[in-house]
């Protein structure tokens, strides 16, 4: 709709007496001074008010729980490192042990090849009804079969084995070596005053075995293990004097320097 000529000239003139007229002060405020504006709000990310500056207090926590987690953290790590040592020690006793088992497997086949029995030619005649001759072909497969579950490091089913071959075969030839590691098959297994028993039973009933000596180290040995350092330099020490430049000698030298070293 047109408005009439004389209200628009009015209007006009009206509008812009009022652009043109200042603004009146704000009310309460004195002149010359700032006016009451809202306070200035600071913004962080994302337009939201920022958080105010931390405490003395809040920071006195802070540090107080950082220096309880770097002890917590000490502490587990000396705890790691007491861990480590003792599985490092367990593995050096464990390739110990492995290294003698080694050396006697060697020795005993050596042992059993430089003693093999006599060809057929050589052997007594055996008469009709006679017992079957010591070392037979059984007796041999029941001493084999239970050396090579010694072998494969099952030392249960070895010692098991043994102690039936030693009951089958009170008479066999191989009767001594059979004891020997059966004590070894237990000891081995850590049953260390089982295999103190076996050992002395071997050192008792065969005086002239030639596993007298390993099982007289291994009687120190056992000894060590059980903490009776008194016993155990004893029969070392007893291995020195009667089988001196035997290797069970130079390693029963070589445990009591290591005990010597332990202040045992």
């Amino acid at each position: 709709m047109r408005l009439p000529r004389r209200f628009s000239a009015w209007g006009g003139g009206a509008l812009l007496t009022i652009l043109l007229t200042p603004a009146a002060p704000v009310a309460g405020a004195a002149e010359g001074s700032r006016p009451n504006l809202p306070p200035v709000v600071e913004l962080g990310v994302g337009g939201t008010p920022a958080s105010p500056a931390p405490s003395r207090e809040s920071l006195a926590d802070l540090l107080q729980q950082l220096e309880t987690l770097q002890t917590e953290v000490r502490n587990l790590r000396g705890q790691v490192e007491v861990q480590a040592n003792e599985i490092e020690r367990l593995k050096a006793r464990q390739r110990e042990l492995l290294a003698d088992i080694d050396r006697r497997v060697s020795e005993l086949e050596r042992r059993g090849t430089a003693a093999a029995a006599p060809d057929a030619t050589a052997a007594a005649p055996v008469t009709p009804g006679s017992a079957a001759p010591a070392g037979s072909a059984q007796e041999q497969q029941d001493y084999d079969a239970a050396f090579n579950l010694m072998k494969q490091g099952f030392y249960e089913r070895a010692a098991k084995s043994f102690s039936n071959f030693l009951a089958k075969y009170p008479q066999s030839a191989l009767r001594d070596n059979a004891r020997f590691w059966l004590g070894e098959a237990y000891y081995v297994a850590r049953n260390f005053r089982q295999a103190l028993e076996e050992f002395g039973k071997l050192m008792n009933d065969h005086p002239k075995s030639p596993k007298l000596p390993d099982a007289m180290l291994k009687t120190g040995y056992s000894h060590y293990e059980l903490g009776e350092w008194a016993k155990a330099r004893a029969s070392l020490n007893q291995v020195m004097a009667r089988y001196p430049g035997t290797p069970a000698a130079k390693s029963a030298e070589q445990r009591l320097a290591k005990m010597k070293k332990e202040k045992r």
